[in-house]
């Protein structure tokens, strides 16, 4: 039996493949009716559909939208024109449509509607809606879909394709001159109108004569013919008036129905579409109340044709003007390849079964695919699926339809590929038909669905593949088999659903039902072997494989050559093995209740990460090392690890790949890349990580094999990597710090302070401390004596360094402590800045604890005292400060003696200098004593400058007299500063400040003298014995001045008072100018407020001043009054003065018009004065004459 003789139908029989909306022939229509496959969701949505089609009947309705969707292939086109058939109801061979059916249902609700509709008239208008367009296929220049909507009726009505003239032939109807017109044209001119009219515009005259031979006359019928032509216009509005007026004249129960096909993509993204498919159905539905209904398809995925997807939400809109949603699936294909294609007769289904029952579990696992590398279910899930599906497997129904979707996606086949039932169909029938005369065991493998999609591939791909079967059949390094292989590669390149590796692609070309599965999986690693060598396919970083077009082939040949920085691939590897390996920036080692993290230096090969300053160091070899080699290097303080050098080697090649292809594609990326150049290198990127999990992958591995060598011997240790290299770490450690462990009691990081204090202050802890770290106190103790003997000393910051180093490595809370046990035992103290430093001192535990603080803070042994020094020190400690009490230390006595010097000098002199400062600066006559004072500050400076606690308390000893001698200066200066003399010597400067201009205009020889002896009293270095004079001279000072202050300003208030008397002279002059007067009464308020200065001042210096003020005001407004008095007489808008003669008797009693007679000078100037004033008011309205 041969695997033809399987099937119930003839394989070889004629199926129409793809179904094409206007492909109507009575053959066609009769074949896809018999062949269609109502599969449960399309009887299902058949069902909803009838049900809202009659319901329209009984209750009129605008809900007359049919959307039908689905992937490419999924049967919408099939559906739609089905659907057409059941509406149209033609007979065909005898049948009607709804016939066909009672075969395929055993539902007799549809049946019963089918029959309903059936029994009514119905105009089904099937249309392909981008052929029936007449315009361009871009999105920008496509038909209004209503244009098209009305030539698809004007057509059924037997109206011309062309709107205008299909309209010009609707209103030669409506006027009933349409058939005549016809019979005119084929009387005159021997050709039917429908042919005539197809180059019309060449025929105007002819037309015209046609019109005008059914009753038109010629002006009517130009007019006619070019107005049709040049002003047609249409709306949705107007196109659904012609339906609804069609149907109404074809009765209630009539229907039309336009069912366009492929309207989804012929949308697309153009909004101006969606919205004219969105209103032509609006408007049916309104005015034909569910007589005309518009039934479209389009893809379920919206992003499939719509290539901007903003206009989604636009898309949405249309699709809710459609009441009746049919969304069709390929979920169902296999049942209709099933039943149209595979269905068995029964000989050959028993033999199928025969097969199963001995060969079952066998097949499914031959079958089998990798579940870590694929999603496709393997096998057969039950005998009867074997037998229904044999030879093929079902896998790859859905494994072609993703195929299918892809070569459509990447362009790589025409843009109508289909991806579902109808392509599958001709597929499955071609692979079998490739089969029908093999033996029953035979199988279906996935290359020989390569034939049939062939067809649809671009030249691209297609070549590939035949310069392979060439080198094939000419034995140039490829088998036929090879090609196969090759073709499956590519038929599942770009598939996610499954990864390409020789177990995977060995499922996919099972032949048999006996195949074994290790030599099959032999056999296809040397296939790939062979086309990998001829660069025909490429391995990937996880082990899977892909076809490689020509362009590929040739970027891959590229990328391999393109060069790269190996420095940068040792770093990159470098940083993997320390940021995945081991991961640990630090080692955190523990010892009993302690953990410490060490820092250590990151080497791999040549490759340093991060700073190399740690006295740990892990150095990884992968470059290949013997042993001798390796525990040379392994000295103090060095990890050595050595890893696999061919694993790493491969991870350096994963590695450099990826560089590779980076400065590839960076470099080769343009604005003038091809889509297909840049889907390649897409991929290549996509490559990156891959490569980059493999290069992780191997590393591992390597590390998995390291070999560890420590103080120059090589170390095994057991566990994972990570575990081995914390091990070394613990031994390494072990080995270098080797007084670790001499802290048996370590201090808290986060309680530090309180722990410091307790040990220095010996506050119950200290011997505690002392006795768990004994070692460590001793190597400290140890290392202080060593500091005394060599008189030398070391900041607390190097102390830390120190005992942080190697051997030790320990905590700085730790190393401090200790030092603070050493202090409280009397062996070490400190200085800040060169200050004693102590736990008495300003922040003495916060700047222990501040790291920038350390290097201000020195670590200095305490050295023993000179016995001889000792009883000095006593003694003068006694004698200068009364203190009886004795000390055992240098550092002691300096503290002791340095707070008294400050408290017995140094205060004092500041609390003088601070009196001092309060005196101005510029002071004619300064505080006395400045020799004295300098000469204890210097002194108290020098010897507190001394920071050795030894060397102090020996110069302190030299300074015996000088203290003596400070304290009988600061004994003088203390009088002074803070008795009486002072508050008398600052009155006494006071007085010669405020009177120093009176001083220097008076001429009084007693005043004279008596400022002479206070300013000599009050400049003297040493003044205490005559200060007390001051207060007598100081008032003497004050007297003599007032004296000779009151005499001179009576004088100068007689003058005052006649300079005032002047302004007021100058208010009779002008009275009869009202501005004059204005601007004189102004001046007098000032003046006025001068003279009240003069008589209240109490200085003969700013009465002098006040009165010249007064003076040069009045002189002022007298020379301004004239000023303003002469522009009055020039300026032409002023009264005319009228001409005056004087007589002699005017001006005689003008001129005695204040006095009697005249006795004196003083009496003439009066007079003529009053004479000046009477003359001054007669010139303001009159003029004089001789």
């Amino acid at each position: 039996m041969k695997i033809k003789d399987l099937f119930l139908k003839d394989i070889f029989r004629p199926i129409n493949n793809v179904v094409q909306a206007e492909q109507m022939d009575e053959k066609t229509i009769e074949n896809e009716l018999d062949e269609y496959v109502l599969t449960e969701e399309s009887e299902h949505y058949l069902e909803r559909f009838y049900r809202n089609y009659l319901a329209i009947y009984k209750q009129p309705s605008t809900k007359v939208g049919v959307w039908i969707s689905g992937f490419f292939g999924s049967g919408k086109s099939h559906f739609l024109k089905i659907l057409s058939y059941l509406l149209h109801n033609q007979t065909i061979s005898g049948r009607t449509p709804a016939d066909y059916f009672k075969d395929k249902t055993k539902n007799p609700e549809l049946l019963k509607m089918m029959e309903e509709v059936s029994a009514k008239r119905t105009d089904a208008l099937l249309f392909n809606i981008d052929s029936r367009s007449t315009s361009s296929s871009k999105d920008a220049q496509k038909e209004r879909i209503i244009e098209v909507f009305l030539r698809v009726f004007n057509n059924h009505l037997g109206y011309s394709d062309t709107l205008w003239v299909a309209e010009m032939e609707r209103q030669l109807d409506d006027d009933g001159n349409y058939e005549s017109f016809k019979q005119a044209i084929y009387a005159q001119h021997g050709k039917p109108w429908e042919e005539f009219r197809l180059k019309i515009l060449l025929r105007k005259r002819k037309v015209i004569q046609a019109l005008e031979s059914v009753g038109y006359d010629q002006d009517t019928a130009e007019t006619f013919f070019d107005m049709s032509r040049e002003w047609f216009s249409i709306d949705a509005q107007r196109v659904a008036e012609l339906v609804a007026d069609y149907c109404k004249k074809q009765g209630r129960d009539y229907r039309i129905v336009f069912l366009a096909d492929e309207v989804g993509q012929y949308i697309g993204s153009n909004t101006s579409l969606m919205l004219n498919l969105q209103t032509i159905t609006e408007k049916l539905g309104d005015l034909c109340q569910g007589q005309a209904w518009v039934i479209v398809t389009s893809q379920e995925k919206l992003e499939a044709t719509v290539s901007d997807l903003d206009s989604t939400k636009d898309f949405s809109k249309i699709q809710g003007r459609f009441e009746t949603k049919i969304n069709l699936s390929s979920a169902n294909t296999d049942e209709v390849i099933k039943k149209r294609l595979l269905e068995k007769e029964d000989v050959g289904a028993d033999t199928l079964i025969t097969i199963h029952d001995q060969e079952g579990k066998l097949i499914h696992n031959r079958l089998a695919f990798d579940k870590q590398n694929t999603q496709l279910r393997s096998g057969y899930r039950s005998i009867d699926e074997f037998v229904s599906f044999y030879p093929f497997v079902p896998y790859q129904i859905e494994l072609l339809q993703k195929i299918f979707t892809k070569i459509r996606n990447l362009g790589e086949g025409g843009q109508h590929t289909s991806r579902g039932e109808r392509s599958l169909l001709k597929a499955f029938q071609e692979a079998a038909q490739l089969n029908a005369g093999e033996p029953i065991d035979n199988m279906v493998t996935m290359a020989e669905f390569y034939p049939s999609i062939r067809d649809y591939l671009e030249s691209a791909i297609t070549s590939t593949i035949t310069r392979a079967q060439d080198r094939a059949r000419n034995n140039e390094g490829l088998e036929e088999y090879d090609v196969k292989v090759l073709q499956v590669l590519y038929l599942i390149k770009g598939i996610d659903d499954i990864k390409s590796t020789p177990s995977n692609i060995a499922t996919l070309m099972v032949e048999t039902v006996y195949d074994e599965r290790q030599p099959l999986e032999y056999r296809i690693k040397e296939s790939l072997n062979r086309l990998q060598m001829a660069m025909f396919i490429e391995q990937h970083a996880d082990g899977s494989y892909s076809f490689l077009s020509d362009e590929e082939q040739e970027i891959n040949r590229e990328i391999r050559v393109e060069e790269y920085n190996t420095a940068s691939v040792k770093e990159r590897l470098g940083n993997l093995f320390f940021n995945v390996m081991y991961r640990f920036t630090k080692y955190e080692y523990k010892y009993k209740e302690q953990t410490k993290h060490f820092d250590y230096n990151k080497r791999f090969d040549n490759y340093m990460k991060g700073q190399m300053n740690h006295e740990l160091t892990m150095q990884v070899f992968s470059e290949g090392m013997t042993d001798s080699e390796a525990a040379l290097q392994a000295n103090s303080g060095h990890l050595i690890i050595l890893l696999d050098k061919d694993l790493v080697a491969e991870a350096e090649s994963a590695l450099a790949y990826i560089q590779q292809v980076d400065s590839y594609v960076r470099r080769k990326q343009s604005s003038t890349t091809s889509q297909q150049q840049k889907r390649i290198f897409d991929a290549k990127i996509a490559e990156v990580d891959e490569y980059a999990d493999k290069a992780e992958e191997l590393l591992n591995k390597a590390c998995e094999k390291a070999e560890f060598y420590i103080q120059g011997q090589r170390r095994d240790f057991n566990g994972a990597f990570e575990s081995k290299v914390s091990q070394a770490m613990d031994m390494l450690i072990r080995n270098t710090y080797t007084k670790f462990h001499y802290i048996e009691d370590p201090i808290s990081f986060k309680n530090s302070k309180n722990e410091w204090m307790q040990v220095a202050e010996n506050l119950g802890q200290q011997s505690l401390f002392s006795d768990l770290n004994k070692n460590a106190i001793d190597e400290v103790k140890h290392f202080v004596e060593e500091l005394e003997r060599s008189h030398d000393q070391r900041t607390l910051k190097q102390v830390i360094q120190k005992y942080k180093a190697v051997p030790y490595g320990w905590e700085e809370q730790d190393t401090i402590g200790i030092l603070m046990g050493l202090m409280n035992a009397g062996k070490v103290r400190f200085t800040y800045a060169g200050e004693a430093f102590n736990p008495n001192s300003n922040q003495f535990y916060d700047r222990l604890e501040r790291v920038s603080e350390r290097d201000r803070i020195v670590v200095l042994p305490i050295v023993e005292m000179d016995y001889h020094v000792k009883q000095e020190l006593i003694a003068l400690v006694r004698d200068f400060f009364s203190n009886t009490q004795t000390y055992d230390t240098y550092d002691a006595y300096e503290e002791v003696i340095r707070e008294k010097i400050d408290e017995e000098f140094v205060q004092p002199i500041e609390k003088i200098r601070g009196r001092r400062r309060q005196q101005e600066p510029t002071s004619e006559y300064p505080y006395p004593g400045e020799s004295d004072i300098r000469t204890i500050v210097n002194g108290t400076q020098k010897l507190l400058a001394i920071r050795d606690p030894e060397q102090f308390c020996r110069m302190f000893i030299q300074y015996e007299d000088d203290i003596e001698n400070w304290y009988d200066i600061l004994e003088t200066l203390q009088g002074f500063y803070e008795g009486n003399p002072i508050v008398k010597f600052d009155e006494a400067v006071q007085a010669l400040k405020d009177h120093k201009q009176d001083l220097e205009i008076i001429h009084n020889e007693e005043l004279e003298e008596t400022a002479q002896r206070m300013k000599h009293i009050l400049l003297q270095e040493e003044p205490t014995k005559e200060i007390s004079q001051l207060p007598k001279l100081t008032d003497v000072l004050k007297n003599l001045i007032q004296e000779e202050t009151n005499k001179q300003k009576q004088a100068v208030m007689v003058q005052a008072e006649k300079t005032l008397q002047q302004l007021e002279n100058l208010i009779d002059q002008y009275r009869q100018s009202e501005s004059i007067l204005e601007y004189i009464q102004s001046r007098k308020n000032q003046a006025t407020l001068l003279y009240e200065k003069i008589k209240k001042s109490e200085r003969i210096s700013s009465t002098r001043i006040n009165q010249q003020q007064l003076s040069e005001l009045v002189e002022a407004t007298k020379a301004k009054a004239r000023q303003m008095f002469n522009d009055l007489i020039d300026d032409p808008d002023t009264v005319k003065r009228q001409p005056k003669k004087i007589t002699e008797q005017e001006l005689y009693t003008s001129f005695f018009s204040q006095l009697d007679k005249i006795e004196s000078e003083e009496d003439l100037e009066r007079a003529i004065e009053a004479l000046k004033k009477s003359l001054l008011k007669e010139l303001q309205t009159h003029y004089f004459l001789k």
